[in-house]
Protein backbone atom coordinates (compact mmCIF):
# COMPACT_ATOMS: atom_id res chain seq x y z
CA UNK A 1 0.00 0.00 0.00
CA UNK A 2 1.45 3.54 -0.82
CA UNK A 3 2.54 5.09 2.13
CA UNK A 4 -0.37 8.07 1.32
CA UNK A 5 -2.63 5.71 1.25
CA UNK A 6 -1.95 3.47 4.14
CA UNK A 7 -2.28 6.61 6.51
CA UNK A 8 -4.95 7.21 5.48
CA UNK A 9 -6.30 3.63 5.90
CA UNK A 10 -4.92 4.05 9.51
CA UNK A 11 -6.49 7.42 10.28
CA UNK A 12 -9.75 5.71 8.97
CA UNK A 13 -9.69 2.58 11.25
CA UNK A 14 -9.11 4.45 13.74
CA UNK A 15 -11.85 7.14 13.13
CA UNK A 16 -14.49 7.78 15.72
CA UNK A 17 -16.48 9.06 12.73
CA UNK A 18 -17.80 5.57 11.10
CA UNK A 19 -19.97 3.18 12.68
CA UNK A 20 -16.64 0.58 12.73
CA UNK A 21 -15.83 2.16 15.83
CA UNK A 22 -18.66 2.76 17.86
CA UNK A 23 -18.58 0.57 21.04
CA UNK A 24 -21.94 -0.54 22.90
CA UNK A 25 -21.48 2.86 25.06
CA UNK A 26 -21.80 5.57 22.42
CA UNK A 27 -24.90 3.91 21.21
CA UNK A 28 -28.33 5.64 22.51
CA UNK A 29 -30.15 3.69 24.91
CA UNK A 30 -33.88 3.48 23.54
CA UNK A 31 -36.94 3.47 25.87
CA UNK A 32 -39.95 1.54 25.15
CA UNK A 33 -41.37 4.36 23.28
CA UNK A 34 -39.36 4.77 20.78
CA UNK A 35 -41.62 7.74 18.75
CA UNK A 36 -40.43 9.77 21.78
CA UNK A 37 -36.94 8.83 21.61
CA UNK A 38 -35.89 9.02 17.71
CA UNK A 39 -33.16 11.00 16.85
CA UNK A 40 -31.21 11.70 13.53
CA UNK A 41 -28.76 8.98 15.37
CA UNK A 42 -31.26 6.27 16.13
CA UNK A 43 -32.81 6.56 12.77
CA UNK A 44 -29.40 5.90 11.11
CA UNK A 45 -29.44 2.76 13.47
CA UNK A 46 -32.44 1.39 12.08
CA UNK A 47 -30.60 1.08 8.38
CA UNK A 48 -29.67 -2.38 7.32
CA UNK A 49 -26.08 -3.44 7.84
CA UNK A 50 -25.04 -3.48 4.50
CA UNK A 51 -26.16 1.15 3.89
CA UNK A 52 -23.06 1.69 7.60
CA UNK A 53 -20.79 -0.53 5.57
CA UNK A 54 -21.84 1.04 1.81
CA UNK A 55 -21.40 5.16 3.39
CA UNK A 56 -18.01 4.40 5.60
CA UNK A 57 -16.67 2.43 1.89
CA UNK A 58 -17.93 6.41 0.23
CA UNK A 59 -16.16 8.35 2.76
CA UNK A 60 -13.18 6.44 2.72
CA UNK A 61 -12.88 6.61 -1.12
CA UNK A 62 -13.96 10.36 -0.73
CA UNK A 63 -10.96 10.71 2.03
CA UNK A 64 -8.18 9.29 -0.63
CA UNK A 65 -9.27 11.49 -3.34
CA UNK A 66 -6.98 10.59 -5.77
CA UNK A 67 -5.28 7.63 -4.07
CA UNK A 68 -5.93 4.19 -4.73
CA UNK A 69 -6.13 2.01 -1.81
CA UNK A 70 -4.77 -1.61 -1.35
CA UNK A 71 -5.71 -4.32 0.72
CA UNK A 72 -9.24 -2.55 0.95
CA UNK A 73 -10.94 -5.97 1.91
CA UNK A 74 -8.67 -6.86 4.78
CA UNK A 75 -9.57 -3.37 6.17
CA UNK A 76 -13.31 -3.44 5.93
CA UNK A 77 -12.95 -7.38 7.49
CA UNK A 78 -10.53 -6.19 10.36
CA UNK A 79 -13.36 -3.32 11.24
CA UNK A 80 -15.95 -5.31 10.97
CA UNK A 81 -15.19 -8.68 12.17
CA UNK A 82 -13.34 -7.35 15.67
CA UNK A 83 -16.76 -6.19 17.18
CA UNK A 84 -18.33 -8.98 15.89
CA UNK A 85 -16.91 -11.49 17.71
CA UNK A 86 -16.19 -8.90 20.93
CA UNK A 87 -19.72 -9.00 21.25
CA UNK A 88 -21.33 -12.30 20.08
CA UNK A 89 -18.25 -13.56 23.04
CA UNK A 90 -19.83 -11.47 25.37
CA UNK A 91 -23.19 -12.21 24.97
CA UNK A 92 -22.04 -16.02 25.32
CA UNK A 93 -20.19 -15.31 28.40
CA UNK A 94 -17.28 -16.26 27.03
CA UNK A 95 -18.14 -19.43 25.89
CA UNK A 96 -16.50 -20.00 22.94
CA UNK A 97 -18.31 -23.33 21.67
CA UNK A 98 -21.43 -21.27 22.08
CA UNK A 99 -20.12 -18.06 20.05
CA UNK A 100 -18.54 -20.77 17.19
CA UNK A 101 -21.95 -21.82 16.86
CA UNK A 102 -23.42 -18.91 16.72
CA UNK A 103 -20.96 -17.28 14.42
CA UNK A 104 -21.04 -20.96 12.33
CA UNK A 105 -17.54 -21.33 12.63
CA UNK A 106 -15.56 -24.17 14.00
CA UNK A 107 -14.28 -23.98 17.46
CA UNK A 108 -10.65 -24.08 16.32
CA UNK A 109 -11.29 -21.47 13.40
CA UNK A 110 -12.78 -18.89 16.39
CA UNK A 111 -9.70 -19.36 18.57
CA UNK A 112 -7.75 -18.25 15.97
CA UNK A 113 -9.67 -14.98 15.14
CA UNK A 114 -10.02 -14.35 19.16
CA UNK A 115 -6.32 -14.64 19.19
CA UNK A 116 -5.87 -11.95 16.13
CA UNK A 117 -7.33 -9.56 17.84
CA UNK A 118 -6.39 -9.98 21.33
CA UNK A 119 -9.82 -10.98 22.40
CA UNK A 120 -8.52 -14.14 24.48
Amino acid sequence: MAPHAQHNAQRFAKSSEHPADYNKDNYPHFTHDLSASLNSHATNMQEPLRVHVERVVRQYFAMLGDETPTDLYELILKQIEEPLLSVVLEQTRGNQTKCAQILGLNRGTLRKKLKTYDLM
